[in-house]
């Protein structure tokens, strides 16, 4: 059982797909089709743009920003002509937007297939990039369905960047002079003679994207202006109306690339080809790859190594509970979208136009990684690492290409390097791996526990009067960024504090390091003591100081009362107490809780501040003043089932579930298949509708808030702990997780309907002292919990 259909498209049966059924999606639906390397942006209808390793300086396709949510092009457009009456449509839909008498797109792991039927002709195509070639594959699939034969022409079409983005968004006309692009061989050979590049200024771009195909084209445009025509559009392309092509040079042009394939079909017959876009280094290595792309198993082959992929990767971890959504959700979507969020650092999307790797984001989407995929969660978190600097701090951000690192002093930054070495050693349970060395960005190179301590010492250092550490330009807020003096503190990162401390003191008993211990506990016990002393404001915790000392997230505050991470992270830290953590939570759902989720706080800042920052500048209700961020509404889950309230955890993640609020399609109008970044908020006339999907580090924390306290298996340095906290409705559930080598079958039974507690927990029929599940190198292993008050 499946979520149910909405007028756009429904869930398939096994859940790995989403079929969308109209085209007019609310917003374009879209896909990311990447190996880490070449990415590949599809939506549902064809639209969307691809890049190699950096989508600011390596952009090969185009985006025309703020119009592709609105119009979806350009794309990669795939034309369908009748060659006897002049006919002609678009696979996808997009960009000639004819009606079909069939269309459908599936929303594939990792590709992504448009189905439609029109005037008798079936067509099909699927999109997906392989994961070890820097290129992708449209495969192509033409029936008649008609009583007479058909005379077709099927027409693949892009638009070329070459390089810069910026640059071609802010100056196209004088960027087409330097393009060089010309067909030669059944290719389209297209780079660019001059490259905007900060670090490299007037060289030619370094490398060469190129279009071809497993068959001989019968047509070819490299020219914008020949294939569109003037005063035209995607829409009605002068050479698809006329059936003519020309023009295969274009050098100083506003470059394309389309190529045409004639042919006849007879009743009932098929025919297949694919086309290939890709990039290489020169002309030389892109003709040393022609032959072997251009065959039909090259396709069929890395197509099912995608599905491979995928299979192996989902079945590292997987829940049956009585609830289809959570099962949904948990088993496929979370694991996808953070794993593509892990492969992008946040730096592009629809929304997101051609930004930098996110230091703190990747942090976050490697919780959500490392149940899944080891490999690439230990490659990431040691290039995190390479980006710290010696004295502690770590950079925001840096461009894959450029290999440029900036700071900006986010007091938030180095607690997440903290956390992410914790959760992988307690994955891995090898302490060996603090011992490695990795080097600094800026100089030298120090063991994994160093760079850690490194971290912790840096914000430890940089603390007010009171010890709380300052918030310095931002905290994980990044709009509450008001004040340029340096005084404000953070609570969050305070709590966040507390949190790393409170993990890495088993971590360094375990290997001695007693002095660290003693001091790190007495600075646990003063940051918990200050908070509750001087920040609790009798209904809720306090969220931040400006400046000047004023209080942030205050009831004595006309806007901005009270703040939803200013609640959670006390609880998750050990910060509150039980009874002022469920205070705190009342609070929480009495102001801030919607239909949607809860609020990052309320009241809306409705006038410009400068103490506050650019969060008082975005109109109430949108982006950060006052929306339900999806990203702290995992750690509302996490609060509730650590104060033993698993209805209310269960009712947050219910309200705040993508698939929950895809329901509704056209009030959410985003992916009803992935979490947007928020969801506006009530005191916006856009209430209830989601904006910036995908990139977001909502799927990892879900998904570990769903695993790991409401399912209640989490990782420890001494192995899996299991303490589930699940509605008293749910009679049993299952969970396996392999973690280190073993594989763990968990059965839960709840027979006396309870939320929280567990009497006995067997493991392959041995009785075991404690909810610490032994620890195996290997083998499958059956462990059987009982839920009820402790024996």
């Amino acid at each position: 059982m499946v979520a149910p259909s909405t007028k756009y498209g429904y869930f398939s049966k096994d859940g790995k797909e989403y079929i969308i059924t109209r085209p007019d999606t609310p917003r374009p639906w879209i896909n990311f089709l990447t190996n880490g390397k070449y990415t590949a942006l599809v939506s549902a209808t064809g639209g969307g743009y691809s890049f190699y390793v950096d989508s600011a300086f390596n952009r090969i396709t185009r985006e025309l920003p703020g119009d592709q949510i609105l119009s979806d092009r350009p794309g990669r457009h795939l034309y369908v002509r009748d060659n006897d009456t002049g006919e002609y449509w678009a696979v996808g839909w997009q960009p000639v937007m004819k009606s079909a008498d069939f269309w459908e797109a599936r929303v594939g792991l990792g590709y992504n297939k448009i189905s439609s039927i029109k005037s008798g002709i079936k067509s099909e195509v699927t999109f997906f990039v392989p994961l070890d070639e820097d290129l992708e594959v449209w495969d192509i699939h033409i029936k008649n369905l008609s009583d007479r034969p058909r005379d077709i022409s099927v027409t693949g079409y892009i638009e070329w960047v070459l390089g810069s983005y910026a640059k071609d968004l802010e100056d196209r006309v004088f960027d087409s002079f330097f393009n060089d692009v010309y067909f030669k061989n059944n290719v389209i050979y297209a780079t660019k003679r001059r490259w905007d590049r900060p670090d490299r200024p007037g060289t030619a771009w370094d490398h060469w994207a190129y279009m071809t195909g497993s068959v001989q084209f019968d047509g070819v445009s490299c020219v914008k202006e020949d294939f569109i025509g003037e005063y035209r559009y995607p829409s009605n392309p002068i050479a698809i109306e006329k059936g003519a092509y020309k023009n295969g040079y274009g050098e100083s042009e506003d470059a394309i690339g389309a190529l045409m394939k004639k042919m006849k079909l007879g009743v009932g017959d098929e025919k297949n080809f694919h086309i290939v876009i890709g990039i290489e280094k020169d002309v030389e290595s892109i003709n040393r790859k022609i032959k072997k792309i251009a065959k039909r198993d090259f396709v069929e082959k890395k197509l099912k190594e995608i599905k491979k992929f995928w299979k192996d990767n989902l079945d590292e971890l997987i829940v049956k509970t009585p609830d289809p959504d959570f099962d949904l959700s948990v088993n496929i979507w979370n694991k996808y979208q953070t794993w593509i969020t892990s492969q992008m650092g946040e730096m592009d999307s629809y929304y997101i136009g051609a930004g930098n790797w996110g230091f703190r984001d990747e942090c976050q989407h490697l919780y959500g990684v490392l149940p899944i995929d080891k490999k690439l969660a230990r490659e990431k978190l040691i290039e995190l690492l390479e980006h710290q600097f010696e004295e502690g701090n770590v950079a925001h951000g840096w461009n894959t290409l450029t290999k440029e690192a900036f700071t900006t002093k986010h007091s938030d930054d180095p607690q997440w390097l903290v956390m992410a070495v914790l959760n992988h050693v307690k994955e891995i349970g090898d302490l060996e791996f603090l011992k490695e060395k990795v080097k600094y960005f800026d100089r030298g190179e120090a063991t994994v526990l160093t760079h850690i301590i490194k971290a912790l010492e840096y914000t430890l250092y940089h603390v007010s009067p009171n010890g709380i550490p300052l918030r310095m330009t931002a905290d994980w807020n990044d709009a509450l960024a008001g004040g340029h003096l340096g005084r404000g503190e953070s609570l969050m990162v305070a709590n966040q504090v507390v949190w790393n401390i409170s993990e890495i003191i088993p971590l360094l008993l375990r290997i001695g390091e007693k002095a660290k211990v003693k001091r790190y506990q007495h600075i646990n016990d003063r940051i918990k003591k200050t908070i509750n002393d001087v920040f609790w404001d009798g209904s809720w915790y306090i969220r931040a100081t400006a400046d000047d000392g004023s209080l942030i997230g205050t009831r004595k505050n006309k806007e901005g009362k009270i703040h939803i991470n200013g609640q959670t992270w006390p609880i998750m830290s050990g910060v509150a107490s039980e009874q002022r953590g469920k205070k705190a939570m009342d609070s929480l759902w009495q102001y801030l809780m919607t239909p949607y989720g809860a609020l990052t706080f309320t009241p809306a800042y409705t006038k410009v501040n400068a103490a506050l920052g650019i969060i008082s500048q975005f109109a109430p209700g949108a982006k950060e003043n006052a929306t339900i961020f999806a990203h702290p509404n995992a750690w509302v889950v996490m609060a509730e089932c650590l104060l033993g309230r698993a209805e209310k955890a269960y009712d947050a993640w219910k309200r705040s579930s993508f698939i929950t609020m895809g329901k509704d399609p056209d009030l959410y109008k985003t992916e009803p298949y992935v979490y947007s970044e928020f969801v506006y908020g009530p005191e916006s006339p856009h209430f209830g509708q989601g904006s910036y999907s995908w990139m977001t580090g909502s799927a990892a924390w879900f998904f570990r808030a769903c695993t790991d306290f409401i399912l209640g298996l989490r990782p420890t340095l001494d192995g899996l702990i299991i303490d589930p906290c699940i509605p008293k409705n749910w009679k049993e559930f299952y969970i396996k997780r392999v973690f280190r080598g073993a594989s763990y079958h968990v059965y839960v039974k709840n027979r006396g309907g309870l939320s929280k507690g567990v009497r006995e927990v067997r493991v392959d029929g041995e009785v075991l002292d404690g909810q610490t599940l032994t620890v195996f190198k290997s083998g499958r292993h059956k462990v059987e919990v009982e839920m009820g008050l402790t024996k």
